[in-house]
């Protein structure tokens, strides 16, 4: 059982919450801290331009709205909301916890994850904790 556990979420049609949520449920020591994480991706400047005006501030307010509902469901969750490369920015959240565990979902790699890498298989490779890899 794991004290301190960040679970990732991305919010699109390929992953399911739920599924990483249970897991972290079940792998939570009573009393465990939860971090519930989702990571932006930086919006070239170039591409800022055509967005609306308060684009960065509505998707931030519904990224953290979706996040708040989830950690609701557990006793003891916080929410962070990180702008960067997705990989480092959860390897950098986890040591700065002194996580114990990270629950992290994957996909089916496509042809661009062979050659980089997914987001998983780098945190896998990188973390200095636990790490559990939902597909």
């Amino acid at each position: 059982m794991y004290t301190n556990i960040i679970v990732p979420l991305a919010f699109d049609e390929e992953h399911n919450p739920d599924q990483a949520l249970n897991v972290a449920r079940a792998l939570a020591a009573p009393g465990a801290k939860v971090t519930l994480v989702h990571v932006l991706a930086e919006v070239p400047a170039y591409a800022i331009s055509y967005m609306p005006p308060d684009y960065e501030t509505e998707l931030r307010d519904t990224v953290r709205t979706a996040l708040e509902k989830y950690a609701s469901e557990f006793e003891d969750a916080s929410v962070v909301i990180r702008e960067g490369n997705a990989p480092n920015e959860i390897l950098s959240l986890a040591e700065e916890i002194g996580a114990d565990c990270v629950v992290i979902a994957s996909h089916r790699p496509g042809l661009g994850d062979y050659l980089i890498g997914s987001t998983a298989a780098r945190v896998v490779r990188h973390a200095h904790c636990s790490v559990m890899v939902l597909r």
